[in-house]
This record gives structure tokens, C-alpha cells and sequence, in this order.
């Protein structure tokens, strides 16, 4: 299933609701609100010096990039058009920390909202964004 969420870690199969320490995030609560199979991807790693990004994805020996993560990857290497950062603080689905990290690396715009009010807000730029254009 290629774009199943991430239910545990893909190496030592540590449930995400149990790996709190590892870094994990569940994003299916994110899912209903972005349109047919769109859905978040991660990346394992990104180092950057002089405004050059390295980006690192590992995969376990046999398995393969889901379609979506490698078009979003192929994509990055191209340029990206835009780059929002998104600072999210917090675990309480009724109130997390949302800052929007500007170019000069000073948080704007901080509100504490619902991961719900969150996923609206995500839906919202995606839909900017696409401008009715067919995800692929």
C-alpha cells in the first residue's frame, strides 16, 4: 500500500504511539482534509551548509519510494517554487504551537490552535498552491 501511514518504525517496528522519543509522528489525522490520495511524507534526514541541502531517505533493503514521495522528491531536486516552514510544538491534539518560521529564522504568526484547526490551515495552502491543478 503506497501511501499507507506510517504505523511503526519501518526498522525496529516501534509502534508510533509508543515512540514518542524517537521523533515519530502519526499524520493521519491530517489526511481527510487534503484531497484524494494526497498525503505528508517525511524525510529521514537534511543536512545543509551554505544554503546547500542534503536530503536522505532510507528505505530498508528491498523496499521502494511510494509514487508520491518520489514525485515530492523529484521535485525538490528540480527547485522548489516555495518553501514554508511550519514549527509545530506540542502532542495535544486540542492545542498545539504553530509558529511560521520566516527567512531571517524568527517565528511569526504563533497561535495555539487544534491539530484539527491545523489540518485546515494545511489544507488551505495546499489548495493555494495547487490552484485546482491535477496532483501528480
Amino acid at each position: 500500500m503506497a501511501n499507507a501511514p506510517l504505523r511503526g518504525c519501518p526498522t525496529c517496528g516501534t509502534r508510533v504511539a509508543d515512540a514518542k522519543g524517537l521523533g515519530l509522528r502519526d499524520y493521519r489525522w491530517l489526511a481527510p482534509h487534503l484531497p484524494g490520495h494526497v498525503a505528508p511524507s517525511d524525510v529521514d534526514s537534511v543536512l545543509e551548509t551554505h544554503g546547500h541541502f542534503l536530503v536522505m531517505e532510507y528505505k530498508p533493503d528491498g523496499v521502494m519510494l511510494p509514487q508520491g514521495q518520489r514525485i515530492m522528491l523529484r521535485r525538490l531536486v528540480k527547485g522548489p517554487k516555495s518553501v514554508e516552514v511550519w514549527v509545530v510544538r506540542g502532542e495535544d491534539p486540542e492545542g498545539v504551537e504553530v509558529s511560521r518560521l520566516d527567512a531571517h529564522g524568527d517565528f511569526q504568526d504563533t497561535a495555539v490552535i487544534s491539530t484539527e484547526q491545523l489540518a485546515r490551515h494545511a489544507a488551505q495552502w495546499f489548495d493555494v498552491h495547487n490552484a485546482g491543478g491535477v496532483v501528480t
